[in-house]
C-alpha cells in the first residue's frame, strides 16, 4: 500500500528536530526544545491516522498485527542500537550499566516514570516521547476501527476528533498548578492533544470535496497563514520555557494548532514558498534521518560534556552535531533502512473494486 510522499513533510521533521537539537545543545534563543517534540506529536498523528484510514478504505479492516510489525521495523531496531550505545558510553564514562533506565525505554514506559515518579533517566531521559508515540500506536488503531465503524463522514469524524482534542487541553489546563509539571508533561492522557490534532487534519485532508476548494485553502494558508504559524511556533519557543504554566494551560495546543496550519499548507496544495523551502534536499535529508538524530544526540552530548567540559560552547555544540548527524547516517543506511525493507511483507493488500 502506498501513500503520497511529501518531501516538505521530512524538512518539517529536520525544522523540529533542529530545535530539540539547539535547545538541548544550550543555543540561548532556544528555551523550550519540547516544542519540536510536539511538532512531531502532530505529524505522528497526521501520518498514523491516514495510513490506518486508507487501510480501511481499501480493505474495510485493520490488519493489527501488521501495523504492529510495522512499526516496530521502523522504530524498534535503532532503539536498540541507541540503547548498546548507551549502555557502552555509561560503563566507560560512569562505571554503571543502566539497566533500569533501558528497561523502562524498551519497555515503552518511560515516561510514566518520570510522571509519577520523577525519574531522571540521563542519556536517555528524552525518550520518554517515544513511549507516549508507541502508546498512542496501539490504542489508535482501536480508535480508527470505532470511528469508521460509527462515521463514514470524514468532517464529523474531524469534528469529534477536534472535540477531544480541546476536552483532553481542558483536562490538562484543569491540573496545572495541583499536579507536578512532570505529570503534566509525560502523561499519555495530558498530551494527546497534540497528536489527536494531526488525526483530525488527516480527515479534514480527506474531506476536502474538490480540487478547486483544496486549491483555495492552499492559496491562503500558503500566502499567510502557515508562515505566521511557523512563526508563531518559533516566538513561543523563545519566550516561554518548557515546564512554564501557561505550557499547560495553553501552550501545547497552539503549538499543535500552528503545526496543522503548517503541514496543511505542505499536504493540501504543496506549491507555497513554504513548501519550496522545506523541500531543499538538505533539509529533506536531516528530516529523513531525524530519528536517529533524535534518538542519539542526547548520549552524544553527555559524552561530549564529559570529555570536553571546558571547552567553549560553540565548539562543543559543533562536534555534538557533527557527531550526532554522522551516527545518524550510518544508523539510517545501515540499520534502519535494511529493516524498513522487510515492511513490505507486512502491507495490507488492495482490495478489488477500491481505490
Amino acid at each position: 500500500m502506498t501513500h503520497p510522499y511529501y518531501p516538505s513533510l521530512d524538512g518539517l521533521r529536520a525544522i523540529a528536530v533542529g530545535i530539540v537539537l539547539a535547545a538541548h545543545g544550550g543555543v540561548p534563543y532556544f528555551r523550550s526544545g519540547g516544542v519540536g517534540v510536539d511538532m512531531f506529536f502532530v505529524l505522528s498523528g497526521f501520518l498514523i491516522t491516514t495510513i490506518l484510514s486508507t487501510e480501511w478504505a481499501r480493505t474495510g479492516s485493520i490488519n493489527f498485527r501488521n501495523f504492529y510489525a510495522r512499526r516496530f521495523l521502523r522504530l524498534g531496531p535503532a532503539l536498540l542500537l541507541t540503547c548498546a550505545f548507551v549502555a557502552v558510553g555509561m560503563l566507560w564514562l560512569e562505571n554503571r550499566f543502566p539497566g533500569t533506565e533501558i528497561a523502562l525505554v524498551l519497555s515503552y514506559t518511560s515516561n510514566w516514570a518520570q510522571a509519577l515518579y520523577k525519574v531522571h533517566l540521563t542519556w536517555l531521559n528524552h525518550c520518554w516521547s517515544l513511549s507516549i508515540e508507541e502508546q498512542f500506536y496501539l490504542l489508535w488503531p482501536l480508535v480508527i476501527v470505532g470511528l469508521e465503524r460509527l462515521e463514514r463522514a470524514p468532517a464529523t469524524k474531524v469534528k469529534m476528533l477536534l472535540g477531544g482534542a480541546l476536552l483532553v487541553a481542558i483536562y490538562r489546563a484543569s491540573w496545572v498548578g495541583i499536579y507536578s509539571d512532570e505529570r503534566i508533561n509525560f502523561g499519555l492522557d495530558t498530551r494527546m492533544d497534540t497528536l489527536m490534532a494531526g488525526a483530525a487534519l488527516a480527515y479534514f485532508v480527506q474531506s476536502l470535496p474538490t480540487r478547486r476548494l483544496a486549491e483555495s485553502v492552499s492559496w491562503w494558508l500558503g500566502r499567510f497563514v502557515a508562515p505566521l504559524a511557523l512563526a508563531g511556533i518559533f516566538g513561543i519557543i523563545h519566550f516561554v520555557t518548557w515546564y512554564s504554566p501557561w505550557m499547560g494551560w495553553v501552550g501545547y495546543i497552539l503549538v499543535a494548532s500552528a503545526a496543522v496550519l503548517v503541514i496543511m499548507d505542505l499536504v493540501v496544495g504543496g506549491h507555497s514558498w513554504l513548501a519550496r523551502v522545506l523541500a531543499w534536499q538538505p533539509l529533506v535529508f536531516i528530516g529523513k534521518i531525524s530519528y536517529g538524530i533524535y534518538l542519539l544526540h542526547l548520549p552524544v552530548y553527555y559524552i561530549i560534556e564529559k570529555l570536553m567540559p571546558t571547552a567553549a560552547l560553540p565548539v562543543r555544540l559543533g562536534i555534538k552535531l557533527a557527531i550526532s548527524l554522522s551516527l545518524a547516517t550510518a544508523s539510517y543506511y545501515l540499520i534502519e533502512q535494511r529493516f524498513l525493507r522487510l515492511k513490505g511483507r507486512f502491507e495490507p493488500p488492495q482490495a478489488a473494486g477500491k481505490v
